[in-house]
Formats: C-alpha cells, sequence, structure tokens
C-alpha cells in the first residue's frame, strides 16, 4: 500500500522543479503530528524558477518558453490526480498518496507532468 502524504511532502516537476507542499492539510487526522494532506491541495500549485521561487522551493523549476528563452515554471492542472485514497477520507475528501501524479503546463507547453518524490512520513499507508 502507498504511504499517506502530509504536510511537508515534496513534489516534483518533469524539469527537476521541486517543492514541500505545506498544505492546507487537515488537522482532523494527522501522522507524526503532520496534518495529511487532502485531494485538492496540489491543485494550481506553481513551481518556483531562479527568478521567482516560491515557499517551499527546494529546487527550481528549468522550464523555459521556447521562441524566447524566457523562464516560465510548471503549474499543476486542476484535475483529480492519479493517486487518492478509495477507502480512506476526512469528511469527504480523499486523501492524496505517494502515487498522486497528474499534468502541469510550463513554458514548453502542455503534457509536462508532476508526481511525488517524498511523501514526508513513513508510517501510514492506505488504499
Amino acid at each position: 500500500m502507498p504511504l499517506v502524504l502530509v504536510e511537508g511532502a515534496v513534489i516534483e516537476c518533469s524539469h527537476g522543479g521541486t517543492c514541500r507542499l505545506t498544505g492546507p492539510g487537515s488537522q482532523q487526522l494527522t501522522v507524526t503530528g503532520q496534518a495529511v494532506l487532502l485531494t485538492g491541495a496540489e491543485a494550481g500549485f506553481t513551481f518556483g524558477n531562479a527568478a521567482t521561487p516560491v515557499p517551499g522551493m527546494i529546487k527550481p523549476c528549468t522550464a523555459v518558453v521556447p521562441a524566447s528563452g524566457a523562464p516560465k515554471p510548471c503549474l499543476t492542472l486542476p484535475t483529480v490526480p492519479v493517486g487518492v485514497t478509495v477507502k480512506l477520507a476526512v469528511g469527504d475528501q480523499s486523501v492524496l498518496l505517494a502515487t498522486a501524479n497528474g499534468l502541469t503546463v510550463s513554458g514548453t507547453g502542455p503534457g509536462s507532468t508532476w508526481k511525488i518524490s517524498d511523501p514526508g512520513q513513513q508510517t501510514l499507508e492506505a488504499v
């Protein structure tokens, strides 16, 4: 079973940008004191770049607009991602799992992706 994501989990874009997801998490369910991340925490997330860092940025996204070479970091699309719980919910929302992934748009155009590179905890698994 995949691990549940908590605040501090690391999301990565296909251009190598990595950031810590800072929430909002649910205080109704925590793992080792960290709030679990619900579906939607990843929606509309912008990866930073060297010129425009974002909170939680570990490594900048390197996407650029091909015609101009101007930096334009990835932005996650607001769709239900792959990798959410089917049995565990907080209220009526599913919880994000370490297998979560989805699409982004960036300077290179559509078709870029994001995935989880670190769930932020190693204790709770779910389906």
